[in-house]
């Protein structure tokens, strides 16, 4: 008698180890280079927790998710998806009282019994990342070119395809007005949109079927959404901070991330050689989901990709992926490490944003407040994550052309450094041994 691995699973020999290891070991570095800081939670978890998040009427739910009653007749799931976990841990252990914003980053397995294909598996490995406790459109930017520079690192050009779904009242406004324009071709739809047409409208344009995306591009040019101000000012915020990043994308398609949860962006990031299903990588906005799991209201944004989608996807590109860049060594990490870019008001944010992306791209840790508090509660911040020095941005030092730098492993020691030197200065003096957590 012989065995197989099971349909849609597969076994990692030696070989595929040392790719894979190389490739985790690029995205914990720039993970780390954004302020990330790691979390494991459970391949197991309790049904009702994606039943809530991500939506009855999703695929993961109506047809993916393995479910399961264990001994003491409990419903329990193989994670899906990354993003009702961590909100889960991060309520769960009160990081929303101990540290507020927070940045956590992830890799491991998730399950989902669907049919497999190219780049789809039903044991799958995911990278994503969640940054928890902010509703500026700054986070989404920063998310959005993380998962872009990911895909760099190793050798995929992708492209970001960008929408904002608006706020919950924007998304019952733009459903009505989406049922009344597919009104007349329900009938042609696939049976899944046709039950979706009044559940979750917006699934319809999730849809992956030839026939569907043909309806779906003769009858909707541009967004589906209907914006109200402040969703509109957002979204042009987030393109203008994608400008400054150098991260390249498109806004002209209808398209909709298809999990409840998401509010205002959304975003997947496509590359070729993936097949049909080109998203190498996706995620968005979730303003709600954090006050629906019983929390304070918190804004929060985040993103998960596919390993072996990135793998094939590096396969197929115009050059191969970079060397991995050597990371953190075992044994005891400094206790100070990167900078925090602290800013006088909010006015400042587009500035400091160009200046820790410069500092990122150098390999240099750095991270901000993106909501602009207080210079103090920004100080106590970059204390807390053990940052080395924080780089404090004011009308002052922008009129003089320069930093104010403390250096908070020599006690607040303070200096200037000029504004045109601050990526060439910190580059020098933060090596990858010394670089914030």
């Amino acid at each position: 008698m012989s065995f197989q691995a099971l349909r849609g699973t597969s076994d990692l020999l030696a070989s595929d180890v040392a790719t894979w290891s190389a490739v985790e070991r690029a995205l914990r570095r720039l993970a780390a280079v954004y302020g990330y800081r790691e979390i494991r939670t459970p391949i197991i978890e309790d049904a009702a927790l994606f039943l809530r998040s991500v939506g009855e009427t999703s695929d993961i739910v109506q047809k993916e998710m393995f479910r399961f009653e264990d001994r003491g007749g409990h419903q329990i799931v193989l994670r899906p998806e990354g993003t009702a976990a961590i909100v889960r841990a991060y309520l769960e252990h009160s990081l929303h009282k101990t540290q507020g914003f927070t940045k956590l980053f992830y890799l491991g397995p998730m399950f989902r019994a669907e049919r497999p294909q190219a780049g789809r598996f039903r044991q799958f490995h995911q990278y994503g990342v969640e940054a928890l406790g902010s509703a500026s459109p700054w986070v989404d930017v920063e998310v959005i070119t993380l998962a872009y520079e990911l895909a760099k690192a190793n050798g995929v050009a992708a492209t970001a395809w960008i929408a904002s779904m608006g706020c919950r009242a924007d998304q019952e406004r733009s459903a009505e007005a989406l049922r009344k324009t597919l009104a007349p071709h329900h009938t042609k739809l696939c049976t899944d949109c046709q039950a979706r047409f009044e559940k979750n409208i917006f699934r319809v344009l999730d849809c992956k079927k030839p026939e569907d995306q043909k309806i779906i591009a003769s009858v909707q040019t541009g967004s589906p959404f209907l914006l109200c101000d402040d969703c509109a000012k957002h979204f042009d915020q987030v393109r203008e901070g994608l400008r400054q990043a150098g991260v390249p994308f498109t806004d002209t398609a209808a398209f909709a991330r298809g999990l409840d949860y998401y509010t205002r962006t959304v975003f997947e990031l496509r590359a070729p050689g993936l097949g049909a299903q080109d998203a190498l990588a996706a995620g968005g906005r979730y303003d709600h989901l954090i006050e629906d799991f019983g929390g304070p209201p918190m804004g929060a944004a985040g993103f998960a990709g596919g390993l072996e989608r990135l793998l094939i996807a590096a396969l197929h590109a115009a050059t191969p992926p970079a060397p991995p860049t050597t990371g953190h060594a075992g044994g005891v990490a400094p206790v100070r490490r990167g900078v925090y870019l602290a800013t006088a008001k909010p006015d400042l944010l587009p500035k400091a944003f160009q200046m820790v992306a410069a500092l990122r791209r150098q390999g240099v840790e750095a991270t901000l407040d993106y909501d602009a508090g207080s210079l103090r509660a920004q100080m106590r911040e970059a204390d807390k994550l053990g940052c080395r020095y924080v780089a404090i941005l004011g009308d002052q030092e922008l009129a003089k052309g320069e930093l104010t730098v403390k250096d908070l492993a020599q006690g607040g020691a303070q200096e200037s450094i000029a504004l045109d030197r601050v990526t060439e200065e910190f580059a020098n003096r933060l090596k990858p041994k010394h670089a914030c957590r």
